[in-house]
């Protein structure tokens, strides 16, 4: 049983770290804040052109025909750089929707994402997130209700509805996001590098991608697949967040001495790494998981979930208090890491959520 990468991921992970550490600096984040853009277009193109937008794509599709591997370890160096593009909602959620549907509509939106043409985004949250206990109602060819807190809706160039239809069938539309009756507001969030805003659909057009226990069963298995990419983000934030403070540990003096050489100071950091090691063990086991099959497959989430929202938690937080006061300024760096965190914690499901699943999980003797 082998939970490392393999040198070819590996390599991949490198150029990543080299490429993302030199286009998408803490300074190219605030040029990209004041155009008030809802994602930096021109990296978002760069993502395309290098292949990774396709990256877990089959090769006939367009894509680069690798798996989802390759997705985490490109989620941790986004993670570790804050990049400003919507690749978690569109390449991580959306393609991997699309890649379950059969169907003419979703094999182009595939196309356009590979391509870089397309932002695509998962709509569900209505009382609860992803799952099917919702208002929003499709007949006639056409979907009514509303939706709240969907990632990166300002920027989206279709969406992707959680529905029910007459009989109460669950269903998953596909719906063009400029179509007449959609209706976007946005929303004043934590992190302004991932917009989110408010969806009302009022009588708009829209295509069924899957129907019935079909549309209940890929949902449920992208939501895990879901938490298992995010726990790679978090950890990559959490390890950019201690970079940045011990690197800022060996600048700051305080009477004379750099402030990392406080026992005090070396603690914290050494927490943070004990706390980030134990998440990367168990993202490593989610990572195996997804190839591995379903039946670890909940487990494995959950227990990824929880410590990287924990690490990543943790990090973000010290990283802010060991900055001392200037941490809490706007022009501190360390806020965005912050403001990360918080996002990704209730993102996909809050940490009380997942010590459910966890639990159940175990309970079912998985």
């Amino acid at each position: 049983m082998d939970f490392d990468f393999s040198d070819e991921q590996k390599m991949l992970r490198d150029e990543a770290h080299r490429f993302l550490g030199d286009v998408s600096s803490f300074a190219s984040i605030r040029r990209h804040l004041e155009t008030g853009s809802a994602f930096d277009r021109g990296l978002w193109a760069r993502l395309g052109e290098m292949g990774w937008l396709g990256v877990a794509v089959a090769e006939e599709q367009g894509g680069l025909g690798f798996g989802p591997l390759e997705l985490c370890v490109l989620n941790e160096e986004l993670g570790r750089c804050l990049a400003p593009v919507p690749f978690f909602s569109t390449v991580c959620i959306a393609a991997e929707i699309l890649k379950g549907c059969t169907g003419a509509a979703a094999a182009r939106l595939l196309r356009r994402i590979v391509g870089g043409q397309a932002v695509v985004t998962l709509a569900s949250a209505e009382r609860s997130d992803w799952n099917f206990d919702i208002a929003t109602r499709f007949a006639g060819g056409k979907v009514s209700g509303s939706k709240t807190l969907v990632a990166d809706l300002p920027g989206a160039d279709a969406l992707i509805v959680t529905a029910l239809d007459a009989d109460k069938e669950p269903l998953l539309l596909l719906v063009d996001a400029l179509a007449n009756g959609v209706m976007r507001t946005a929303l004043q969030g934590l992190d302004a590098l991932r917009p989110q805003a408010h969806l009302v659909l009022d009588q708009v057009d829209a295509d069924v991608l899957a129907r019935g226990d079909e549309a209940r069963q890929l949902l449920a298995r992208v939501h895990e697949q879901a938490a298992i990419f995010a726990a790679f983000e978090q950890i990559g934030g959490a390890q950019g967040a201690l970079d940045m403070i011990a690197a800022y540990g060996q600048q700051r003096y305080a009477f004379g001495r750099p402030i990392a050489g406080n026992q005090a100071v070396k603690h914290k950091l050494a927490d943070m790494l004990v706390k980030i090691e134990l998440a990367r063990s168990n993202a490593y086991y989610g990572a195996w998981s997804l190839e591995a099959g379903p039946a670890e497959r909940p487990v494995a989430a959950a227990a990824a979930r929880l410590s990287a929202i924990e690490a990543f938690e943790f990090a973000a937080e010290e990283n802010l208090h060991l900055h001392g006061g200037i941490g809490y300024t706007w022009e501190a760096d360390c806020q965005f890491y912050y403001r990360r965190s918080r996002l990704l914690a209730v993102s996909l499901g809050n940490a009380a959520q997942w010590s459910q699943k966890l639990l159940a999980g175990y309970s079912r003797g998985i």
